[in-house]
């Protein structure tokens, strides 16, 4: 399980009983407490012994589908939970969440080899290059014809393919790496994703359980940042180019050569097709779907799903014909008031 390699699992299983403790959650029916918990999962993963949350109504199709055996939830979709399945009702499920992710899981601590830069249990390939103050980590493997420059990093665990360059100032954090990919001066690869759960007047930090999947021939640009997935992972497909200045939060998938151009932002859990084109600046809110081929004009805010070879432009998109149409008229209604204003 890719999980466990970059995190230790601190128990086997929860109780129904310390679940209730950990979280304040009440039983919607009443069941033995002494029942065993295995993990958690998303709704659509989860299996009969794992624990899911139903966050909002946009989810309400997937908990109803799901096959968790034991789930988060308001009271309110309590009618909608599948036949077999034990609810924990909380009025936040999102924190409740968080405080089972955080009592199963920890990160696992960073184990440094005394004053060595690399460390012993690194698998380094042959024609690898790696400067003579970039850091490697416990159990990292990279493969051949490789290169670390200055001051660049590889944590702990990550996986490096062939021929990859990693220039100065990177680092690579709870990741897997393809072959021929090229991350340019100080891109940041795998930190915490943006995620908190609001209760009670304070944010809550969620333990973000994911990682970045990165396949070959992909490019990051320089001080671009990709994080980590939350419980399923960031995935960036092959042959995708992004520029410098580019931010991509957690749980985000994107397809095969998709180009990113600089200083666009996507948000988390938003899924980006095959072939697209993202102009700088651009900014795509999270949980939406950007079909295979569209393009987005820079400057553009997305805050919508976007059909497949959809070309977008403006804040909030329209479609591009009906966003020239709009500036036009906007356009003729400032000509017309300057020339009222003037005949006054």
């Amino acid at each position: 399980m890719i999980r466990t390699q970059f995190f230790d699992k601190k128990f086997e299983f929860l109780t129904i009983a310390q679940i209730l403790e950990i979280t304040g959650a009440t039983l919607a029916s009443e069941t033995y407490q002494s029942q065993k918990i295995s993990d958690i999962a998303i709704l659509e993963k989860a299996s009969a012994n794992e624990i899911s949350f139903l966050h909002s109504g946009p989810y309400a199709d997937k908990f109803q589908a799901s096959k968790a055996g034991f789930c988060f939830a308001e009271e309110k979709y309590l009618s909608k939970a599948p036949a077999g399945m034990i609810v924990f009702l909380h009025k936040n499920p999102y924190f409740a969440y968080s405080r089972i992710a955080a009592s199963f899981y920890q990160e696992k601590k960073v184990e440094y080899a005394g004053e060595k830069l690399i460390h012993p249990s690194a698998q380094i390939g042959e024609n690898t290059i790696i400067a003579p103050n970039a850091y490697i980590g416990k159990n990292v493997k990279i493969g051949k014809n490789c290169y670390v420059g200055p001051s660049a990093s590889v944590m702990d665990n990550c996986i490096i393919g062939d021929n990859c360059n990693i220039n100065a100032g990177a680092v690579i954090s709870f990741a897997i790496i393809g072959d021929n990919c090229s991350f340019f001066n100080g891109a940041k690869i795998g930190q915490d994703g943006f995620g908190f759960a609001h209760h009670q007047g304070v944010n809550h930090k969620i333990i973000q359980l994911g990682i970045v999947e990165i396949a070959n021939f992909v490019e990051i640009g320089a001080n671009s940042c990709i994080d980590r997935g939350a419980l399923e992972n960031t995935s960036i497909g092959e042959g995708t180019k992004i520029d410098n200045l580019v931010q991509i939060g957690h749980n985000v998938v994107i397809g095969k050569s998709t180009v990113i151009a600089g200083c666009a932002a996507i948000a988390g859990s938003t899924k980006i097709g095959n072939f697209v084109q993202i102009g700088g600046k651009s900014s795509i809110s999270g949980h939406i779907n950007i079909g295979d081929g569209a393009r987005i004009a820079g400057m553009s805010g997305v805050i919508r799903d976007v059909e497949p070879m959809q070309v977008l432009a403006g804040i909030p998109a329209l479609p591009i014909r009906q966003w020239h149409k709009v500036n036009s008229k906007l356009a003729q209604m400032g000509k017309s008031r300057k020339k009222e204003s003037e005949t006054e």
